[in-house]
């Protein structure tokens, strides 16, 4: 077997990690410091207790967070980030309804239409561009 050189193993290494830092970069301003987003919390609060019965595709939340998602960890990490980015006026409600149909994998799909529409009119309308002690 012949060796490949340290510089050939490092380079798949080296493209995947500068991958996951494009993909970083383009979170959410809230998305790995969550406690601190104390209105965000909130709305999502709001969304939980007010937006019932919640389903985005197959995804039943009857709660809003990660533990009610089993078994779709990566589509309930994407509809975070996507109300996240819709709260702090990141993206508009047309974009935020574009990608929560496609994590739903269908843009007529009455019940993740209702759970959209829900979602954009529980937004209050005096929420900040990012979350509290986050760079601005």
């Amino acid at each position: 077997m012949i060796a490949r050189p340290r510089t050939a193993r490092a380079l798949p290494l080296a493209a995947s990690m500068a991958a996951l830092a494009l993909l970083l970069a383009g979170c959410a301003p809230d998305a790995w410091q969550n406690r601190r987003a104390t209105g965000f919390n909130a709305y999502l609060d709001t969304v939980q207790s007010q937006c019932q019965p919640l389903w985005i595709g197959s995804m039943h939340l009857q709660r809003f967070d990660a533990s009610a998602a089993t078994g779709q960890d990566s589509n309930y990490a994407a509809l975070l980030d996507s109300a996240s980015r819709l709260y702090y006026g990141r993206i508009g409600a047309a974009d935020f309804r574009n990608s929560v149909q496609a994590l739903a994998g269908s843009s007529t799909d009455a019940r993740t239409t209702r759970s959209i529409d829900c979602m954009i009119a529980k937004l209050p309308a005096d929420r900040p561009s990012s979350p509290a002690g986050a760079p601005r």
